[in-house]
Formats: structure tokens, C-alpha cells, sequence
């Protein structure tokens, strides 16, 4: 679930209980979410260019050792 969601539920919930200063303040959350702009995807945030290099030497070892 996506922190809006989850924003826009804690708003109704509270907009339901009768909670009104805390239901605008999670709706103003959930338009200040809506407003930023969303996240660039990072390709191999995990692994950096040192596991690369040591993963393909040792493929390249145990290829020669097999051939």
C-alpha cells in the first residue's frame, strides 16, 4: 500500500470519528504526497560495481577450469 493510501485512510478514519483538525491534517498530507514528484527508480541500488567485477571473474574461472 502507498504512504497516499495510507494517508488518505487515516483521513476518512478519522473523518468518521468525528476528528475533524486530525482528518485535514492527514488529507494535507495525502495532497503534499500527491504533490511531490514521485521517485526515480534506482537499477541495482543493491550492488555496486566491486560484486559485479568479482561475480564475472569468478564465472570466468569456472569456465575455464570446466572447458
Amino acid at each position: 500500500m502507498t504512504r497516499m493510501m495510507r494517508a488518505w485512510r487515516r483521513a476518512n478514519a478519522h473523518m468518521r470519528s468525528g476528528e475533524h483538525a486530525k482528518a485535514v491534517y492527514w488529507l494535507s498530507r495525502t495532497l503534499a504526497i500527491l504533490d511531490n514528484e514521485r521517485p526515480r527508480r534506482r537499477r541495482l541500488e543493491g550492488m555496486d560495481i566491486d560484486y559485479l567485477l568479482a561475480a564475472l571473474f569468478v564465472l570466468v574461472v569456472v569456465w575455464i577450469a570446466k572447458g
